[in-house]
């Protein structure tokens, strides 16, 4: 599962072409629990791409034991033409709408995580 919330510099995508934003950014991440990246044979700084039906996201290895077990963080607002395979955590989203209210599934996004190698 993704979880994907605002990111200490942005609330959304506005400013996501800012210089200085996007320095502070830094790289797209997927932050995974130590016990997940363990499981994986993963390490602080690989190369992984999420994927689902949806699409794929290109993204770096960051551990932190932030994130639960099966779960993984990637934030929300970076421009998909700025991004590594020009897309952001958007193209893993599915367009359904949930069954309380027609609100978004964006919480309930769930993807793969491929060593980027294999993912060629």
């Amino acid at each position: 599962r993704i979880l994907s919330p605002a990111s200490q510099w942005q609330m959304n995508s506005s400013y996501g072409n800012d210089p200085v934003i996007r320095r502070r950014l830094g790289p797209p991440t997927v932050a995974l629990h130590p016990d997940d990246a363990a499981r994986e044979g993963l390490a602080e700084g690989d190369q992984v791409v999420l994927a689902n039906g949806e699409g794929r996201v290109p993204v770096t290895v960051a551990i932190s034991d932030r994130t639960l077990p099966g779960v993984v963080l990637m934030h929300k607002g970076r421009w998909p033409s700025l991004s590594p395979g020009d897309a952001n955590v958007n193209a893993l989203v599915p367009g359904h709408k949930s069954d309380i209210a027609e609100s978004t599934t964006v919480h309930g996004t769930e993807a793969r995580l491929i060593r980027a190698e294999a993912a060629e």
